[in-house]
């Protein structure tokens, strides 16, 4: 007799990416409405790393999960892993370290400094064109292959980890409407630093946040005593404040982030500071810039310092996922990473609705309203059985819109581009970056730009 389907399958594309495979895949685990009827289904290209996981997670569930109904399938066929799929996690990077090494040398030559370059800028944008043939072809099989796609009703959803976040996830729900939340942890690690250097439990801090990813601004931080049942909340910023003068140690790994904070009257930024030194054009063109701000953070805010890193790292995380499979029983995990995509499965198949930050299409410019409409904006997201529910009527201060909307510009370029096959916005989305105008002139950038199509071409589509 032939078994009876699965009600529930969860695939994860690029599941050989291994500290967000074995991250999330082992957090899907640890939800008892997902521990019965459940596929879990891991693909990648490059099928070493793939098995790799996958005899990680399949250890993991046999070591504590055994009695339950949950399988755990590998495939390096994307359709296949996609078909009969109601929710699709993606974590690509197209090209992998030899592309990432041209997105941060080649605009090195022209002055153009990035430490990660995998947001906006010349190494985001050209990380965006990889990406695109790979997220156009995910959308296509969840179309004709994926969850219910015969009928009226729940339609597959892709969950994006990969970055350019805004970018992909727009050029996504461009593509498909509604079809993309894309998920980051910059919200909840930066809450956890700010709560730390307060002082607070976690029960104790919360928080108002919203803007574009990796640019979203904590816009109302609160705090009350949690042994006092008649505490009100109250503003946590001074306590903010008063720690990092009276400890300014707390923030000497992130000196960029706190002088942005002042500069902008008070709100703290999502995103840490070698990041953040990439959105804006007021610090890495300084000569005295790591001298400045560089803090605790040596080797990782320099000139391709997450490049350098990965280079470095490269073999041990597989080193390590190959020690764990060989011992007799894995390391137990009773409480998951904070990852928001098992959370809002978990909610959506139980109905108990999750909060979190997400990245979600500025319909009508109805979500954030001094933002442009349609570009793609992350703000307070409940998601539960209906589905993903965006909190819109948020007004930035001007200053923060400003700086957003400085990135927007560059983000909406490089997608119209895409969509449009028109290679001509995507050097106007490099004239635009506001890290690379600080540096080059309008012929530097073009240049740059030519050079990184011929040097990438293999990668990216065809204009």
């Amino acid at each position: 007799m032939k078994k009876p389907e699965k009600s529930r399958k969860i695939t994860f594309i690029g599941a050989g990416s291994l500290v967000f495979g074995k991250n999330l895949l082992t957090d899907l685990l640890l939800f008892p409405a997902l521990q019965e009827d459940t596929i879990l289904c891991l693909e990648d290209i490059h099928a070493e790393r793939l098995d790799l996981m996958f005899r990680y997670i399949k250890k993991f569930k046999e070591d504590f999960f055994d009695d339950k109904d949950i399988t755990i399938e590998k495939t390096t066929n994307q359709r296949k892993a996609i078909e009969d799929a109601k929710y699709v996690i993606d974590s690509i990077h197209v090209g992998g370290l030899d592309a990432f090494k041209l997105d941060v040398e080649i605009p090195y030559k022209y002055g153009v400094s990035q430490a990660v370059g995998d947001t906006i800028g010349p190494g985001g944008v050209f990380r965006f064109l990889r990406d695109t043939r790979a997220l156009k072809s995910i959308l296509q099989d969840m179309q004709e292959v994926g969850h219910n796609v015969n009928n009226d009703g729940v339609k597959p959803l892709l969950l994006n980890y990969a970055n350019p976040m805004a970018m992909n996830t727009w050029f996504c729900n461009s593509i498909v409407p509604d079809s993309t939340v894309g998920l980051c942890h910059g919200v909840q690690g930066t809450a956890d630093v700010l709560r730390h250097w307060a002082g607070l439990k976690r029960e104790e801090f919360s928080f108002f946040c919203a803007g574009i990813n990796h640019m979203a601004w904590f816009l109302e931080a609160w705090y009350k005593d949690s042994a006092d049942p008649k505490a009100k909340w109250q503003d946590a910023y001074p306590l903010i404040y008063k720690a990092l003068e009276e400890d300014p140690s707390k923030g000497k790994s992130e000196k960029v982030r706190i002088d942005m904070m002042k500069a902008t009257g008070g709100y703290f930024m999502t995103e840490e500071t070698r990041h953040l030194s990439e959105y804006v054009p007021y610090y890495r063109k300084l000569s005295d810039f790591l001298e400045k701000f560089q803090g605790n953070l040596s080797g990782l805010i320099e000139q391709a310092g997450d490049y350098l890193m990965q280079v470095k790292l490269q073999g041990r995380f597989e080193k390590s996922i190959i020690r764990a499979i060989k011992k007799s029983k894995l390391p137990h995990k009773k409480v998951p990473t904070g990852e928001y995509a098992p959370f809002i499965i978990n909610a959506m198949e139980t109905n108990k609705s999750f909060g979190f930050n997400g990245n979600v299409i500025n319909k009508e410019g109805g979500l954030i309203t001094n933002l442009p409409k349609g570009c793609c904006v992350e703000v307070p997201v409940f998601a539960d059985s209906y589905g993903l529910h965006p909190q819109g009527g948020i007004v930035l201060p001007t200053v923060c819109q400003a700086l957003c909307t400085s990135n927007i510009m560059v983000q909406k370029a490089a997608v119209e581009g895409v969509l449009e096959m028109n290679r001509e916005k995507i050097y106007h989305a490099i004239l635009l970056d506001p890290n690379t105008a600080s540096v080059c002139s309008t012929t530097q950038i073009r240049e740059m730009v030519e050079e990184m199509f011929e040097a990438e071409a293999k990668w990216i589509p065809k204009f």
